[in-house]
């Protein structure tokens, strides 16, 4: 089905073991040629460290060049994938994409 995530398992495994996906955005180029699709990061949320993903939706374009450009993480972009990865576990879902959701 076009825009479903298609299967997981080449993506490799987070450093919790957990399997990659192709993030948010998919598989993006870096100027170092090569790929990202995530960029995890741990977070304090709810007074426990929680991996989630830095490629997310409402970063800016420039944030995400910066990052991708192998920028070090910025406090803004922390808060902002906090509040994002908040928001999902909230509503139940893992702060990554999981298979069998659209990509945005």
């Amino acid at each position: 089905m076009p825009g479903m995530l298609p299967n997981i398992e080449g993506y490799g495994r987070r450093p919790d073991g957990t399997l990659k996906g192709p993030g948010f955005f998919g598989t993006l180029k870096r100027p170092d040629r090569k790929v990202s699709t995530e960029l995890s990061i741990g977070l304090n949320i709810g007074g426990k460290e929680t991996l989630v993903p830095s490629l997310i939706p409402s970063l800016t374009q420039e944030e995400l060049d910066y990052l991708l450009g192998g920028g070090k993480m910025t406090s803004e972009i922390a808060r902002k994938a906090a509040e994002f990865a908040r928001k999902r576990m909230a509503q139940g879902l893992s702060p990554f994409m999981q298979a069998g959701e659209e990509l945005p």
